[in-house]
């Protein structure tokens, strides 16, 4: 019913790993899935395994910055002005993705084929690498328009091939945001949109018989083992100042599909 019944454990595992490692670089999670998918000949996941993978990818978040988390709704139940201003950004950055999501769902899914996967890979090398050019721009700290115009960058990243890792932080870099601190909000703001992506997903579910347990299980600790190895790595990337060289990967696995799948 879901396509996964035929599914492997180890197409499961392979799928899982593509989007931990993905969901965060930014370089599409949604676009490399939809590549593997065709590449390894699995031509339907199904919505199940989707939501799976997407909360493999939140759990990491959410173990590899608890302490953050629980010290920022501590201080704002504190009565922390800053803590609460934060989780304002937060909600105010959400809300663009949010609304396009509901209002253009059925649009977005048409546009998952390889062939608007491999332009939009294009569009986000485009933009990743532009923020080589703003490294030395005045730093500033995020403010309401701030986190306006970084959630407005996240609900284009609802297209396939649009990293939206790549939109938030590039669009945050560009502003004049410094880098962990752009880094730190861009993963933030993934927490409400991946538990939303899949509550949206769950809805769609007309029954939960013959369900394959055992691919599901291997793809959410996939997904989420390798999206906390990647979430460490790429702060470190970023924290260096070479953000931008995640353009020439882009670039060289746009062409890459575009040989194969053309």
């Amino acid at each position: 019913i879901f396509g996964v019944e035929a599914l492997s454990w180890i197409e499961a595992v392979i799928l899982g790993i593509v989007q931990g490692l993905t969901e965060f670089l930014p370089v599409s999670s949604s676009g490399h899935l939809v590549l593997a998918q065709h590449l390894i000949g699995v031509n339907e996941t199904g919505v199940l395994l989707e939501v799976i993978l997407h909360i493999g990818t939140l759990s990491a978040i959410l173990i590899y910055f608890y302490d953050d988390i629980k010290q920022l709704f501590l201080d704002a139940g504190r009565g922390s002005k800053d803590a609460r201003i934060y989780i304002i950004h937060l909600v105010v950055a959400t809300i663009p993705a949010a609304c396009a999501g509901i209002l253009f769902s059925d649009r977005i899914e048409t546009a998952f084929t390889p062939s608007v996967v491999i332009w939009m890979l294009f569009i986000t090398g485009i933009i990743v690498g532009s923020t080589r050019f703003f490294q030395n721009r005045p730093k500033r700290e995020i403010v309401l328009m701030t986190a306006l115009f970084i959630g407005f960058s996240q609900a284009f990243a609802l297209l396939p091939g649009i990293s939206r890792s790549g939109l938030t932080i590039s669009t945050a870099l560009i502003l004049g945001v410094q880098h962990d601190k752009a880094a730190k909000f861009a993963f933030f703001m993934a927490i409400p949109v991946l538990l939303g992506a899949g509550l949206l997903q769950i809805v769609k579910f007309e029954t939960m018989s013959s369900i394959a347990l055992f691919p599901l299980t291997a793809g959410f600790f996939s997904s989420a083992i390798t999206g906390y190895l990647v979430i460490s790595w790429l702060i470190a990337v970023i924290s260096r100042g070479k953000f931008y060289l995640f353009s020439l990967y882009c670039f060289m696995i746009a062409l890459l599909a575009s040989t194969i799948i053309n």
